[in-house]
């Protein structure tokens, strides 16, 4: 198994884009698949300067709507008309995110469901995209733990006043690696919106006694400013040693943990967690 970040905010190689978005290749099992698309069509762009085969993926799987992790989808499915897409049905709602007086669209809007309606996935809690290779949403919400970042919003029919959005399109992938599963999974997120310690909590009842070889992904620390934190210091602390506790062997950190928040991680985790860079590959 293989995991390559095609792009995120940072780029190892200064003949790759680089955006505020995240999309991972992963080949797996001698098939191809994309765990989101970027903001922008530079994914694609990346993967063919990187000589990946872009135009031959079996599935993609958007791990929740926003456009950092969803904004790429034309370009791919261009190049790979036929390929599934994964995204739980929670993403139907439209979602805005408000920021003082100002709020702006979150996600693809109904012309994206209508667009790929014959190529969407489309599950609740749980799915699977091949044996090994699995989809789940966060079981376990923990207040405290939920990521502090309260800014989006949902329309409600029944509601005059939006309603706080409860991440009901968020999923998180697991992938078993090794020939037996029980030699340890890989926990691929997107932005970790539900909190890490809570989805960690999902994935040691789901997959009980099962080592976690490692957690990608970005951790939401962080907004357009990588240098500060959208959360207290405590809160980054209160992750970092959830992950910690779960046994991960390693964290690879990417995308809208930030720079801050990456240096708090690392006063927990150590030698545990490094920073997953666009371009950079990963092999389990």
């Amino acid at each position: 198994m293989k995991v390559i970040c095609l792009i995120e905010n940072t780029a190892v190689n200064e003949k790759l884009f680089f955006e505020e978005g995240l999309s991972l290749f992963v080949e797996y099992n001698g098939r191809n698949f994309l765990i989101d698309t970027g903001l922008t069509g530079k994914a694609v762009e990346n993967a063919k300067r990187m000589r990946l085969p872009i135009n031959d993926i079996d599935a993609v799987v958007l791990t929740h709507s926003h456009l950092a992790h969803t904004g790429g989808i034309d370009q791919i499915m261009r190049l790979n008309p036929g390929a599934d897409i994964y995204l739980r049905a929670g993403a139907k709602s439209e979602v805005f995110r408000k920021n003082g007086l100002f709020k702006s669209a979150v996600g693809q809007g109904k012309g994206f469901f209508k667009k790929y309606a014959d190529n969407l996935i489309l599950f609740n809690s749980f799915s699977e995209v091949c044996e090994g290779f699995y989809l789940a949403s966060c079981e376990d919400f923990d207040e405290k733990s939920i990521n502090p970042d309260r800014s989006y919003f949902v329309a409600s029919e029944e509601e005059k006043k939006p309603q706080q959005f409860d991440f009901s399109d968020e999923s998180f992938a697991v992938i078993f690696p090794k020939k037996r599963k029980a030699d340890g999974l890989v926990l691929v997120g997107g932005c970790f919106h539900c909190g890490a310690a809570n989805i960690l909590e999902t994935v040691q009842r789901r997959w009980h006694d099962i080592p976690i070889l490692a957690v990608i992904g970005g951790f939401h620390f962080a907004g357009s400013n990588p240098k500060a934190l959208n959360c207290s210091a405590d809160y980054v602390t209160a992750q970092s040693r959830a992950l910690k506790l779960s046994g991960a062997e390693k964290v690879y950190a990417c995308h809208c943990t930030g720079f801050r928040g990456f240096d708090v991680m690392d006063e927990i985790l150590g030698d545990r967690i490094l920073y997953f860079g666009g371009g950079e590959a990963l092999e389990f």
